[in-house]
């Protein structure tokens, strides 16, 4: 793959350092300024984090909306400050006897549509961010966030303690896993906290695509690339002759039916120059990249 400063990586993250450290890394390993994420992880949380370069960044909209895969592990029996282990243990409560009741709870947690926001957040609540608020101890009216899950499922075989839970669940945007831990405890009668997270996919890229952050370097970094096909495998691809390039990096709409998908993915020879969306006969192009 040719080196360009526009790219998708699909990073490892390690546990203890906040999603914008990984940028920094990147930057000082890239020499790129322009690079941002697709979804924040808690500093707590390992995994997943695809990062876009130079004008990728504007995709990353597009990856923000896919579906996710976690693994987590919750602790029972406490609630803590944050939902996590960074927080304090702020409740207790006993932990009964829960094992015949976990086949419905799966049941139930795909039915589930919508979750708290977590004080510990970066949801703006009168135009402060939630976890600013809760630093001061301002008492928060969390709002309430809108969630589906379309899979889930208790790992009882990887549970490493009797007060703790772990489960693999796949959930839209927006859905804080230390919310979901939460919320399940409160339907076995108890409080929990989350203890680890790791984040296994994001749309079709997973965790076995990525590359440890500590493996990148200044002379390797290109090598680890994830293409825009691998990215988005569902959408049309379509090379441009050189009146149609010229027509779409002008914003000017082209002719093209034998497509699968109302997004397509144009290209000037195999480079990524644009997205357009189908309707009927004719592609409006809507993101062209520089």
């Amino acid at each position: 793959m040719p080196v360009t400063v526009n790219a998708f990586l699909a990073i490892n993250k390690p546990a203890g350092i906040t999603s914008f450290e990984v940028i920094r890394r990147l930057r000082r390993i890239t020499g790129i300024r322009k690079i941002g994420h697709t979804g924040t992880l808690d500093p707590l949380a390992t995994g997943l984090l695809i990062c876009c370069t130079g004008s990728y960044t504007r995709l990353s909209c597009f990856l923000e909306k896919e579906e996710k895969t976690y693994l987590a592990t919750m602790k029972l029996g406490a609630k803590t400050s944050t939902g996590d282990t960074e927080g304090e243990i702020i409740q207790t409560a006993p932990v009964p006897i829960f094992a015949d009741q976990l086949a419905a709870l799966e049941a139930k947690a795909l039915d589930l549509a919508e979750l708290s926001v977590p004080a510990y957040s970066a949801v703006k609540i009168q135009g402060k961010r939630a976890y600013e608020l809760a630093r001061q101890g301002k008492i928060l009216e969390l709002p309430m966030r809108p969630v589906k899950i379309s899979e889930f499922k208790f790992l009882v075989e990887e549970q490493n303690a009797p007060d703790e839970l772990t489960y693999r669940c796949k959930v839209s945007k927006g859905t804080y896993i230390r919310a979901l831990s939460e919320w399940l405890a409160e339907q076995i009668q108890t409080l929990a906290y989350t203890i680890s997270l790791k984040r296994e996919s994001i749309g079709k890229i997973t965790l076995q695509d990525a590359v440890a952050l500590g493996d990148l370097k200044t002379d390797n970094w290109t090598n680890s690339q994830i293409s825009y096909e691998r990215v988005f495998p569902d959408w049309t691809c379509l090379k441009l002759n050189d009146e149609e390039l010229y027509k779409v990096i002008n914003g000017m709409d082209i002719e093209f039916s034998e497509s699968s998908s109302d997004i397509i993915l144009l290209l000037n020879q195999d480079e990524l120059c644009a997205l357009g969306k189908k309707s009927n006969n004719v592609i409006h192009p809507f993101i062209v990249l520089k």
